[in-house]
């Protein structure tokens, strides 16, 4: 009889255990396998986890011309520069010389699947992938900004453009790379910025944003005078 309870208290113990399995199958897959929430921090205080602010650059350091955009993946004037604009500026301007174009993130609080966007873009970053990952964001915006859980497409972008999709997830559900995308914000906030996009030229803020031929002008126009100024001047 004793053995008969100790059997049968087995079975209730591997029947519990297997019901708690399922239900932790059924959050999992009910949430998509997301990792923690994403809070936006007050900004105003020292940098979040001690992170400084930096973008992701293209371009190099000693490039005369320095264009900094502040950008939101849900915002649709961002989609249009992303996808009109910036494939020459990376193809045609940034192999000169002449130009270091640095993005910086800018979730907007009213957008409720930026934040995700931004970490998926960011961590693809870790791959090398960031501007392959920031174009499939922008051109299939209009199909993820709504969805309830946009992250299965964001992983199906991924792998169309040849990133390891479990490896992105791993960090995706980590959020490696929140702390650097509040930094970003922040100095973003503390620039005075209260919309996406936003262009900064050498520190000047652009009023506007800019077509191909606009860039193209301001940096032959810069990298001119920033050479023009490197020029030794002739003695009398």
């Amino acid at each position: 009889m004793a053995e008969a309870g100790r059997s049968l208290r087995t079975f209730y113990l591997g029947l519990g255990a297997i019901a708690i399995v399922g239900i932790a199958l059924i959050v999992h897959a009910a949430t998509g396998g997301r990792g923690a929430p994403i809070v936006m921090a007050e900004c105003g205080g020292p940098p979040v986890g001690n992170v400084p602010p930096r973008g992701v650059v293209a371009g190099p350091d000693s490039a005369p011309v320095h264009i900094m955009e502040y950008g939101d993946f849900e915002c649709p004037s961002c989609a249009r520069f992303a996808i009109v604009t910036m494939p020459d500026v990376l193809r045609r301007l940034v192999p000169t010389g002449k130009l270091q174009w640095e993005w910086r993130d800018f979730p907007l609080q009213q957008h409720e699947n930026s934040p995700l966007a931004h970490i998926t873009a960011a961590c693809a970053t870790a791959q090398g992938k960031f501007w392959d990952m920031e174009y499939a964001l922008y051109a299939h915006q209009d199909d993820w900004f709504a969805d309830r859980n946009p992250e299965r497409k964001f992983l199906d972008y991924a792998r169309a453009v040849g990133l390891d999709a479990d490896s992105l997830k791993v960090c995706m559900d980590q959020r490696r790379t929140w702390p650097q995308i509040e930094a970003n914000r922040c100095s973003g906030e503390k620039a005075g910025i209260n919309g996406t996009p936003t262009f900064f030229v050498n520190g000047r803020e652009l009023s506007d944003t800019p077509a191909y031929d606009d860039v193209a002008r301001l940096v032959d126009s810069l990298s001119a005078a920033a050479a023009a100024a490197r020029r030794p001047v002739a003695k009398p």
